[in-house]
């Protein structure tokens, strides 16, 4: 079910993730946090499709972690209307080498576009695609500057969030064949 966000609900869901990734950061000093959204424009946050896209980003950080040998000791989730996120405290002082990481994943995975994985070093700073060289993140509409757009309202809400819900069924229809 599909639910409309107003802006009250979309800050308190930032200061909740603002509050889990401190609270992640202080029980486990040293370590990298991660946190899992999804790049949903608009007031529709949620619904049936993005929870099974966002699950699938779930399952990708966990293999990956997995395969590269990072344990993860301690995770989180939060799941309302105004979206979804998934913490992930990962016993690695190097962030940069664990961004390096998600970056691969938003920019290889079918639903990559759609993933907004955060990565914050020990002192909780944000790890930007910048840093590592990663061009920034691109329109889901024409492929330009995603802030560049976003700012100038290059294209309609309805037609970003078309867009999100044919990511995700190319995505289940790759899934399913």
């Amino acid at each position: 079910m599909e639910e409309y966000v107003i802006l009250e609900e979309v800050l308190r869901f930032r200061e909740k993730k603002v509050k889990v990734q401190e609270e992640l950061r202080d029980r486990h000093m040293g370590e990298t946090v991660v946190a899992l959204g999804m790049n949903i424009p608009g007031p529709k946050k949620t619904s049936p499709h993005i929870l099974l896209a966002f699950e699938e980003g779930e399952k990708k950080l966990g293999r990956l972690f997995a395969e590269k040998g990072l344990e993860v000791s301690e995770e989180a989730e939060i799941k309302e209307k105004a979206g979804y996120l998934h913490f992930y405290s990962v016993k690695s002082s190097d962030a940069l080498f664990v961004k390096g990481l998600t970056i691969q994943v938003e920019e290889s995975h079918l639903l990559g576009r759609l993933f907004d994985i955060d990565v914050y070093d020990a002192d909780g700073r944000g790890i930007s695609r910048g840093i590592l060289g990663a061009s920034p993140r691109k329109c889901l509409i024409c492929g330009q500057d995603a802030k560049i757009c976003g700012r100038s309202r290059s294209h309609g809400l309805e037609e970003l969030y078309e867009n999100v819900n044919n990511i995700i069924k190319l995505w289940l229809r790759e899934e399913t064949s």
